[in-house]
């Protein structure tokens, strides 16, 4: 047999292996372990459908969200329940640990170690199982991609097998798309999920704001902060901060300078209520409202209520309304006579119910929106 002859067969029988077998781990473009070629996988709890879900597209962590989401709490279970192995590691995690969706709510850490033969064994059939076909299973549960024993998968790049990653040899990690998380895909529902951009940031050097709907809308063009604040963001997770203690001492809650679980829900509500967006972080807009001695810049700085007023009555025709952001909304806002911690840019519930006030006083159409006509009544009422 020639040199050539000697090369081929090799290559054919390295290549009967890998079918008889699957690819070894530790070989390049590989599998973080030996894959069995028929795996069990997970049982759907529905009929599936025979369409499949699109491949999830990466959508990183944006948000501050620590709990735990349905879709993640269900795939979390079924994996401990299939496989009788693993634990631990939960889901939702501190704000503060980088990149890697468990602040949203939306990353598993699946407990099963490579050095224990029950749990690598466990992880291997659930990977093979949910990669097989391009990752036809990972389409229907809306995973992003896998990490286990140094190697990473993912579906937004699955023409590139298995990548090289770190750690991980203790667990498997999955991250999930938001229609994922939420439960929202046809493992789950037995109907194909429609695209979910998750939460999304508004403002530059914002985090996205919460919301338990789906977003089937892509994120909109940052805009600038109205007010920037010369205090840092503190997030979930954080301890032991003055600053903190005195945003604590203004949300009515325990003095501890912690961000915990109480803290966060206190921010969220403090947000809601004076036209921020529901970020759940101490940010730069917030602290600005919370604590105006931190404002650094002021977009609004020198309106008085009368410039505002004569500001849109220049507009003529122009309209402000629901869901919009910007400087332009915050003259609005003050206008409107609204405080100083509410000026913030954000069309929200407390700027349209004014609105909606306005209009119904003045026997205007009461959708929320402000014209030219809104503008005219605003300045006969301030006069």
């Amino acid at each position: 047999m020639n040199r050539v002859s000697r090369r081929a067969a090799t290559v054919l029988a390295a290549l009967v292996v890998v079918i008889a077998f699957g690819l070894p781990a530790g070989a390049a473009g590989s599998p973080p372990v030996t894959l069995p070629k028929d795996p069990d996988g997970l049982e759907s709890p529905v009929t599936l459908p025979s369409a499949v879900d699109p491949p999830a597209r990466y959508i990183p962590q944006s948000a501050c969200w620590p709990t735990d989401k349905a879709g993640s709490v269900k795939l979390r279970d079924l994996l401990r329940t299939t496989y009788k192995v693993g634990g631990g590691g939960g889901i939702s995690r501190s704000c503060k640990e980088g990149v890697s969706e468990h602040s949203d709510g939306r990353a598993i850490d699946w407990m099963v170690d490579v050095k224990v033969v029950k749990e690598k064994a466990a992880a291997a059939d659930f990977i093979a199982w949910a990669t097989a076909d391009d990752g036809r299973n990972a389409r229907r549960l809306g995973i992003m991609y896998i990490i286990y024993n140094k190697k990473i998968w993912s579906i937004y790049r699955v023409k590139d097998g298995w990548r090289t990653s770190s750690g991980h040899t203790d667990h498997v990690h999955i991250s999930l798309s938001w229609a994922g998380a939420r439960g929202n895909t046809s493992f789950w529902t037995g109907k194909v999920a429609g695209e979910d951009y998750g939460p999304c940031a508004v403002f530059h050097k914002l985090r996205g704001a919460l919301r338990d709907a789906p977003r089937t809308t892509p994120c909109p063009a940052l805009v600038p902060l109205v007010k920037t604040s010369a205090r840092g963001d503190r997030v979930f997770g954080d301890k032991g901060s003055s600053t903190v203690k005195a945003a604590q001492k203004v949300l009515g809650v325990k003095q501890t300078g912690n961000v915990d679980t109480t803290t966060w829900k206190a921010i969220l509500a403090y947000q809601k209520d004076n036209e921020l967006r529901q970020t759940g972080v101490l940010d730069q807009a917030t602290w600005a409202s919370i604590q105006p001695s931190s404002v650094k810049t002021d977009a609004v700085s020198g309106y008085t209520r009368a410039k505002a007023i004569d500001w849109g009555l220049d507009r003529g025709s122009a309209t402000l309304k629901p869901v919009t952001f910007g400087k332009d909304v915050a003259i609005l806002q003050i206008a409107l006579g609204m405080p100083a911690r509410q000026q913030n840019g954000v069309f929200a519930d407390v700027t349209e119910a004014k609105v909606k006030k306005l209009q119904a006083d003045h026997d205007l159409k009461q959708d929320g929106i402000m014209g030219a006509a809104e503008w005219k009544a605003l300045a006969a009422d301030v006069g």
